[in-house]
């Protein structure tokens, strides 16, 4: 594991932030993290640089990184106090031998941030065989008033059980099931049980991808 290189191609990506604004009162509720340039690093996508970073045992420090980096962008943003930054998580990352909690609030301190300022995103895109270490993460989470949310909903590998599982703050409707809703009957269906269910267990619904006013 060479660090310096990973810090390195760190150094040449960029964040784009994505508003995730309340359809109730039309306000910015925050901003989601999205990384960009990994083309500069000499990756074609952002999931080959995972993978990459993955395979080399660097994932967990490479993830710190760019927290650091994202939180940096997050502060410079006009009322940022009262807005949250949705991360994106590597659910490998939770299992590798290296992990340790409490880092990110060493981060958030730094930059006067709350706990609660920081929502990471748990996607379902890559299958969580390792559950019982995964709730573990979930609960240092919450105790260190961390938000949770379960990003790519219905689009991966672990769907209700996720759910059961992580008593999640929000959860993000994957893309694909709010494009063409108003004209399609099934994701109607979908999406409205999924909503219900969310309300019931107390979750907020955010739905990606919406581009059109109806």
């Amino acid at each position: 594991m060479d660090i310096e290189k990973w810090r390195r191609m760190i150094s040449a990506l960029d964040y784009a932030f994505q508003p995730v604004v309340s359809i109730h009162t039309g306000l910015c509720l925050g901003y989601e993290a999205l990384l960009r340039s990994t083309e500069k690093t000499g990756f074609q996508s952002i999931g080959e640089f995972f993978d990459a970073a993955h395979a080399d045992g660097a994932l967990f420090p490479v993830e710190l990184m760019l927290r650091e980096k994202a939180i940096k962008k997050f502060v410079t943003i006009e009322n940022h106090q009262k807005m949250k930054l949705f991360f994106n998580v590597d659910n490998r990352a939770l299992a590798m031998p290296d992990y340790g909690p409490g880092k990110t609030v060493q981060l958030l301190e730094e930059h006067g941030l709350l706990s609660e300022s920081i929502c990471f995103e748990i996607s379902e895109r890559h299958e969580l065989d390792y559950m019982g270490n995964y709730e573990s993460v979930l609960d240092s989470y919450r105790r260190q008033a961390h938000k949770t949310a379960i990003d790519d909903f219905g689009a991966g590998y672990s769907g209700l059980m996720l759910l059961y599982h992580s008593e999640a703050d929000f959860i993000k409707i994957d893309r694909f099931f709010i494009a063409g809703i108003e004209t399609d009957s099934k994701k109607k269906l979908f999406v409205g049980k999924v909503i219900n269910l969310a309300h019931i267990l107390g979750i907020m619904v955010i739905a990606e991808g919406v581009e059109t006013e109806k």
